[in-house]
């Protein structure tokens, strides 16, 4: 076989059919695949407010121990939802230690719980304390427009926890502060 016979085979590629046929399939499951990516998107913005938040009250017990003064983590504007902020008053100067970013689209603060009654602050021992002079433990729910929340309970002692609200006996009975 001469090398001009071995060249001359039929040129191999993809018609026009075949082509139509791999870009409709690669739609079909584009359009599966979007909502489920959504909704993870969704859930992951929910995991990282509620981590934020965590991190907002291990900084404002651990200041107010270190500083052996209280420290207040308070909602902006008045509203959790706006983001929050860790600050400490020393003879009515108020000195904000670090400010955390309003919550991202999707996510929300549920009506559940009592959100801590707009404030929270940490004694010069790490307790938690409510607006009234008791201890504060409290709780705040987070809720990404998937319907999956994340509930953060604060123990009289000042520690706080995780807890899936949904889940019966994570937070209780399955309600954001009730025995968790």
């Amino acid at each position: 076989m001469t090398t001009h016979a071995m060249f001359h085979h039929r040129a191999r590629g993809f018609t026009l059919i075949e082509m139509m046929v791999v870009v409709a399939l690669d739609a079909i499951l584009g359009a599966i695949a979007v909502p489920g990516f959504r909704d993870l998107s969704l859930n992951q913005r929910l995991a990282s407010s509620a981590s934020e938040f965590l991190a907002a009250l291990s900084l404002a017990r651990t200041e107010a121990i270190k500083r052996s003064q209280s420290v207040t983590l308070t909602p902006r504007n008045q509203d959790w939802s706006n983001g929050w902020e860790v600050a400490t008053s020393v003879e009515g100067n108020r000195e904000v230690l670090r400010t955390f970013d309003a919550l991202r689209a999707g996510v929300a603060v549920d009506g559940l719980g009592n959100g801590f009654d707009k404030s929270l602050s940490y004694d010069a021992n790490g307790y938690s304390r409510g607006k009234t002079a008791g201890f504060g433990a409290g709780c705040l729910t987070f809720k990404a427009e998937t319907g999956r929340r994340s509930s953060i309970v604060l123990a009289p002692s000042g520690r706080p926890k995780l807890c899936d609200p949904d889940t019966k006996g994570d937070c209780g009975n399955g309600v954001c502060g009730s025995g968790g």
